[in-house]
Order: structure tokens, then C-alpha cells, then sequence
């Protein structure tokens, strides 16, 4: 496997993996709770909606052009800190949201590295 074929994995399960959970913090908002906590579980809804649409385009544009890709990975990062941030400030008692969140930083990471590696290996095409 090339590096190109494993950002594009890479990407893919980033986008796998903020889809399902989503569908995790849709489950959780149709559940009675306070103004507070509705704020921010749809604040990390909306971050999420982001993260899938970011990484499904990079996935498809990682061979055009990795130094914007890598932006694009690299400012998922701060969507989910905010999600995170909200649910805190909510006092949102939800441990597998935080995990959640944890492991979407984890694809954030390997998406900005690939990327970062793709741009050194083909300095001259870009």
C-alpha cells in the first residue's frame, strides 16, 4: 500500500467513524435533558456534519492536492475541541461522547500526518 492509498483509508474511516458518531449524539438529543445540554450535543452535531463532509472530500481530493488537504484535516481538530468544550461547560455526564471525541482527534492526527507525508514525498507536483 502507497502512501496515498493509506490516506485515503485513513480518510474513509475518519469519515466512518464521525458518521457513527453522529448517529450516536442523534440517539442522545431525542432524550429528555436540559436547554443546556441540547445546546451542546447539537453544537457537536453540527461539528460532526462538518468532520464527515472534511474528510469525504479529502479522501476524494487527496492526489490533487495535499498541502490543502491537510488544512482541511487540520481544522476538524478544533470543531471537535469545541464540541468537547460545550459538553463539559453543559456538564454533559457522557463518557462515550468524550471517547468519541478522543478518537476522532486520533483520525485528525493520522489525516494531518499522511498529508503532511504526501506533501514531503511529491514536493515538486503540488
Amino acid at each position: 500500500m502507497d502512501t496515498t492509498e493509506l490516506g485515503t483509508l485513513i480518510m474513509k474511516l475518519g469519515a466512518a467513524n464521525a458518521k457513527a458518531s453522529l448517529n450516536v449524539y442523534n440517539e442522545i438529543i431525542k432524550k429528555p435533558g436540559s436547554p443546556q445540554a441540547l445546546k451542546a450535543l447539537n453544537c457537536c452535531v453540527e461539528a460532526y456534519k462538518y468532520a464527515i463532509l472534511s474528510f469525504e472530500m479529502v479522501s476524494s481530493e487527496l492526489v490533487e492536492d495535499p498541502k490543502t488537504e491537510n488544512y482541511d484535516v487540520a481544522v476538524i481538530g478544533p470543531e471537535i475541541a469545541n464540541c468537547e468544550k460545550e459538553l463539559i461547560n453543559a456538564k454533559v455526564q457522557a463518557h462515550r461522547l468524550l471517547a468519541r471525541n478522543r478518537f476522532m482527534k486520533y483520525y485528525v492526527s493520522l489525516g494531518y500526518e499522511i498529508t503532511s507525508t504526501l506533501e514531503l514525498e511529491n514536493p515538486n507536483e503540488y
